[in-house]
């Protein structure tokens, strides 16, 4: 996947690089909780694998058919 090794930890500048990302989509995972991710001190900090892992369990969701939405 990216160019980083799998159990360094990254920082936000970092993973916004290797999620190609704009930082302001990574908060807004942040505020929702559904991007894997701790806190070191007062700074976010992400491990590549956990992410990579979090990737590949977004991408085998089933997407919503138009038929089951509701307007």
């Amino acid at each position: 996947m990216g160019k980083t090794p799998k159990s360094e930890l990254m920082t936000v500048t970092e993973t916004c690089r290797f999620l190609k990302i704009p930082q302001q989509a990574l908060y807004r995972h942040l505020r929702r909780r559904d991007i894997p991710a701790f806190k070191r001190g007062n700074q976010w900090r992400f491990v590549g694998s956990d992410l990579e892992q979090w990737i590949r369990d977004a991408s085998t969701k089933s997407p919503v058919s138009a038929s089951a939405k509701v307007a």
